[in-house]
């Protein structure tokens, strides 16, 4: 992800790029989700080989401050190399600004249904004329963070960089897919499989039902019919289906799951050990 990278790490760097190539090759960018509210924690993972993290501000209640930091500590200590996405909790314009003016690499906008509700979030994404992100004054600073190619403005590199990601997660959402994709500036679709599975009224793990998979099959239809990269949490037993549904950003692991899960085999292999010791003595002293 170096070749993205921006000309100063407080800028977004080129993840519409980013999403172009793995389309035209056929690549998928590997991520991991920041669930925890941390920056100790987001140092550790910003040092992975992620191509991409998904800092959730959507289901972990963060301030718009430590959301900033975090996507900060992304940029300083991947030194670039990972692209920091933040799942907005809302539509409104602020969330979309902070996480931008920190320099994420793009937003996941949650729950969107409508044209004109991703219309305004793909506004609120880019400077003027193609929309009506404000300038961020203490964000970039003349001559010091706003660097950018000859030729350009950091505000034209902004509006080339930055992705702007719906996210599907209701029939309704569904409905209005194929228009939603036809919409400039919107650079992938995100499926929240678990809401969209309860919104049609099924349990929030499954599968095989047919409303539910209809669901899939369209949108792996009008994905290829677009060009338009999916984007989400993708199980490794659904790794094959979906790559090739069109999936080109995909996540399957997160820090709390890795923390948990981690820990919890490190126990196990730990009690394992112990037993096998213990019951060894408890057989030798009889």
């Amino acid at each position: 992800m170096q070749a993205y990278r921006a000309l100063k790490l407080q800028q977004s760097p080129n993840l519409r790029q980013a999403l172009k190539d793995a389309m035209s090759d056929s690549k998928v960018l590997i991520g991991v989700g920041v669930g925890i509210p941390a920056v100790a924690t987001t140092k550790i993972l910003a040092a992975t080989s992620a191509d991409w993290c998904w800092i959730d501000a959507e289901h972990t209640p963060m301030s718009p401050t430590l959301m900033a930091e975090l996507v900060q500590t992304v940029n300083m200590f991947s030194e670039g190399a990972m692209h920091a996405v933040v799942r907005v909790p809302t539509h409104g314009h602020e969330w979309i600004a902070w996480a931008l003016d920190a320099g994420a690499a793009g937003v996941l906008i949650p729950h969107t249904e409508t044209v004109e509700q991703v219309k305004a979030s793909v506004a609120a994404a880019r400077f003027g004329p193609q929309g009506h992100r404000s300038f961020p004054p203490f964000a970039m600073l003349q001559g010091i963070t706003d660097h950018a190619p000859e030729g350009k403005t950091w505000l034209q590199v902004a509006n080339e960089n930055i992705a702007v990601i719906p996210q599907i997660e209701s029939q309704l959402g569904m409905d209005n897919l194929e228009e939603i994709m036809q919409i400039p500036g919107v650079d992938a679709i995100m499926i929240g499989k678990g809401d969209l599975r309860m919104d049609l009224g099924l349990p929030l793990r499954g599968g095989g039902e047919a409303p539910y998979e209809d669901a899939m099959k369209r949108a792996f239809a009008l994905a290829k019919k677009y060009n338009m990269p999916l984007v989400g949490f993708v199980p490794e037993h659904e790794t094959e289906a979906s790559v090739a549904g069109g999936y080109r950003m995909v996540c399957q692991v997160a820090d709390f799951y890795a923390l948990g899960l981690g820990v919890q085999m490190a126990l196990q292999k730990s009690r394992a050990a112990v037993d096998k010791v213990t019951d060894s003595i408890k057989a030798n002293s009889t």
